[in-house]
C-alpha cells in the first residue's frame, strides 16, 4: 500500500498498519522507514542533516469501509 504524507505529498510505502501511527522518513543509508514513534526533536536532526528522503513529520492512516486509506496529521504522539 502507498500513501501520500498529509505534509509535503512525499509517497510512502505503507508495509504494516500496525498502531497506524507513522513519520515521512526513509533512511537514506539503509532504505528502511524512520521509526513511527521518534521524538520530534530526533527527526528534526534527520531533515537538518538531510538522513532521510521525507519531512520526517507524523500522520495516521486510518484504513475506511470502501479500502480506501486516509492519512492526517496527528502530531508528535
Amino acid at each position: 500500500m502507498f500513501v501520500c504524507c498529509p505534509h509535503c505529498n512525499t509517497t510512502i510505502e505503507i508495509i504494516e498498519l500496525n498502531c497506524r501511527i507513522f513519520r515521512c522518513g526513509i533512511l537514506k543509508s539503509t532504505g528502511q522507514q524512520i521509526d513511527p514513534h521518534l521524538p520530534k526533536e530526533q527527526c528534526d536532526i534527520l531533515v537538518e542533516h538531510a538522513e532521510i528522503y521525507g519531512c520526517g513529520k507524523p500522520f495516521k492512516v486510518d484504513p475506511q469501509e470502501d479500502g480506501t486509506l486516509v492519512c492526517y496529521d496527528c502530531g508528535y504522539i
